[in-house]
């Protein structure tokens, strides 16, 4: 996966949804609001290591470098977790980024592509599937035989027969088009 600085960003608010409502859970058991803050945390330092520092140093992300990463991140955090002193204790705040960060892996390895089959190939971007331009109005790519000098008619009789240089016929006109793609211009249908 080549991941776009959005895409990152769009993966890494979905995959935090599972931590985040864990945090919840933790911190409506305990009473101790650190859980919840420490997702905080997770979601804004990784977003602003996606979309200022990880695009400069990552061209590709191998399936190994998701672990140094999460080390990296695990070290950032828990130094902010310490300086805010958002108030988890130390041994609390490790295990639960490690439990938030493996549940955060899991659902970008498999639930994400489920939801989205083309997340992979959009980027890391959730966005709307289709076509961006209708096949219906897209030319199709036939090109008629030129004479040498690229400027005259086809030489071959069936190449000029088959071009667009001669007329098209009064009974051919009313059919519809071979491919249906294409619509008869108005001037071919009187």
């Amino acid at each position: 996966m080549c991941p776009t600085p959005l895409g990152r960003t769009q993966t890494r608010t979905a995959i935090l949804v599972g931590p985040a409502i864990l945090g919840l859970i933790l911190t409506l058991i305990t009473g101790n609001e650190g859980f919840i803050v420490l997702i905080g945390l997770y979601l804004v330092t990784g977003v602003i290591l996606d979309i200022l520092f990880y695009p400069r140093i990552i061209k590709w992300q191998p399936p190994w470098l998701t672990f140094v990463l999460g080390a990296g991140e695990f070290v950032i955090l828990y130094v902010l977790a310490q300086i805010l002193d958002i108030g988890l204790k130390p041994l609390d705040a490790v295990w639960f980024y490690w439990v938030s960060w493996t549940l955060a892996v899991w659902t970008r390895i498999v639930i994400l592509p489920i939801l989205s089959l083309t997340w992979i190939e959009s980027g890391g971007e959730f966005r709307e599937t289709g076509w961006s331009h209708a096949p219906e109005n897209e030319p199709m790519p036939i090109l008629a035989a030129m004479s040498e000098d690229g400027k005259g008619k086809a030489s071959g009789r069936l190449a000029q027969e088959f071009s667009a240089v001669n007329p098209v016929p009064a009974d051919v006109r009313e059919l519809p088009s071979p491919s249906g793609t294409h619509r008869q211009p108005e001037r071919l249908r009187r």
